[in-house]
């Protein structure tokens, strides 16, 4: 049989790559579909002036013909697969380039390795750590000054990369490894500990879980980003006894190794890839939490309020889970910083207030902008003379307010009420005379309202009666104090 020339094996070669969609499209057990495929079609709207300047038709148009035509998808689809081909499987293209190919089928994402193996990360920095000890500092303050010995916890979320550092790819073992002496404690764990404990906040550390578990499936999911519902579990518990010893605490059994992943809010870093190979050595099972059943037969009225990223998630799901506690009494606010009218009601009267951080967040300023915002929440400062935006603190109180220009104004429509709640300055005695200035979006002054002179006054807030004009809306994003 004679042998199939160079040009012949090249073209064979091309259209097996051009046919690597098709995979997706079958939907073949242990392939990644191509993102889209299982959506629905969307119909361009009418081309209307109005769709058109909101470009709503445009984007619309755009799905429509993604949808019907081979097109960017699938030519990702087949970027990404040709791309995993030639690295071998070490560097995925898939999620920007983000996700990891560790040992024995663990998926990484690459902030993590980089928060476990860089040694310039922000927090190391001078600057980043002065920032984060005073913010901490000035929330201990806000905290002792709304409610002396508040029930709060900090729980330090591990790694991933950190914890199962024999299952990270041999480059980042090799190259940017940090000494051998912080292999034991990590920089940002280290760091941030040190800030906390300065602060005098209490610290549940589970960024090395003690003890590790035999099986690492039982700690992470094999290909997700977060940690398991039962390791969080573990963690509640720490943080909840260290907060007030006489809360509820979770006791979760040892978890069960079941098809399926324990929680679906976890990433599925698989699913992020796009390329056609499952990379799901050993990943198939999943560990499952359970809990004993709860001695009072139901849930009781306490409320935990938590902050923080997303492993925040599975401490939720475990506080509920374990029957402890009902669903809405857990809040949770992650990845974004509560208002400012919440968080003073979770500090004044929330049964326990858990700040949850990973890795990444730790190793950034995302911890001292947080602390920063929060402490000024629960004691505003305000300087005479200043302009302040409208929205986080001050905020819109109660009324007809609505937002407009993604939260950075407030409307009230014609002849509608509302009531602003504005903190006042902190000052020895009250003025002769004192107003404030609204603003609109524009910077133009919109209204100049009379204040009590002698509601000025350490940590007072001013709540300001509003009302729009009958015949246009009123729209404010800015006041100033002005005193006398």
């Amino acid at each position: 049989m004679r042998r199939p020339s160079a040009r012949t094996a090249f073209l064979v070669a091309t259209a097996l790559a051009l046919g690597l969609p098709l995979l997706g499209w079958l939907g073949l057990r242990g392939f990644v579909g191509a993102h889209g495929f299982d959506t629905p079609d969307v119909v361009p709207p009418p081309p209307t002036p109005a769709n058109l300047a909101s470009g709503r038709f445009q984007r619309d148009a755009a799905e429509h013909f993604e949808h019907i035509l081979f097109g960017r998808t699938e030519l990702l689809f087949l970027k990404n697969g040709i791309f995993d081909l030639a690295s071998a499987g070490r560097y995925h293209a898939g999620f920007a380039g983000h996700v990891i190919q560790g040992k024995d089928g663990w998926l990484f994402e690459k902030p993590y390795l980089d928060a476990t193996f860089r040694t310039n990360l922000p927090i190391c920095g001078r600057r980043v750590r002065s920032l984060t000890r005073s913010a901490l500092g000035n929330l201990r303050g806000a905290f002792d000054s709304v409610r002396p010995g508040a029930p709060v916890a900090f729980v330090l979320a591990p790694s991933k990369a950190e914890v199962l550092r024999d299952k990270a790819p041999d480059r980042f073992l090799a190259f940017g490894e940090r000494p051998e002496a912080d292999a034991v404690d990590p920089e940002p764990y280290r760091t941030v500990r040190t800030l906390l404990g300065s602060a005098d906040f209490a610290v549940a550390d589970f960024s090395r879980p003690d003890p590790a578990a035999a099986d690492p499936r039982a700690l992470f999911p094999c290909g997700g980003t977060h940690w398991t519902v039962a390791l969080a579990a573990l963690a509640a518990s720490n943080a909840l006894a260290l907060a007030d010893p006489a809360l509820p605490r979770p006791a979760p059994l040892p978890p069960v190794l079941a098809p399926g992943p324990d929680d679906p809010r976890d990433r599925d870093l698989a699913h992020l890839l796009n390329v056609p190979v499952p990379y799901r050595g050993g990943g198939d099972l999943h560990a499952h939490a359970s809990f004993p059943p709860s001695p009072a037969g139901a849930p009781g009225p306490e409320r935990i309020y938590i902050v923080g990223d997303s492993f925040g998630e599975q401490l939720q799901a475990a506080l509920v889970r374990s029957g402890l506690y009902a669903a809405s009494n857990v809040v949770l606010r992650f990845n974004e910083i509560p208002s400012a009218r919440e968080f003073r009601d979770a500090a004044t009267n929330a049964a326990a207030i858990l700040f949850v951080y990973s890795a990444p967040s730790l190793a950034g300023t995302r911890l001292a902008g947080t602390a920063e915002a929060l402490a000024n929440d629960l004691l505003p400062t305000v300087k005479p003379g200043r302009r302040y935006a409208l929205g986080r603190s001050p905020y819109a109180m109660e009324g007809a307010w609505r937002e407009e220009d993604g939260g950075r104004a407030l409307v009230l429509d014609p002849g509608a009420e509302g009531v602003l709640e504005l903190p006042l300055p902190r000052v020895k005695g009250p003025p002769a005379a004192a107003s404030v200035l609204l603003f609109d979006p524009e910077g133009g002054e919109v209204l100049a309202l009379p204040v009590d002179p002698g509601s000025v006054r350490s940590g007072a807030v001013l709540h300001l009666p509003v009302r729009a004009p009958e015949d246009r809306s009123l729209i404010l994003s800015a006041f100033r104090l002005d005193l006398r």
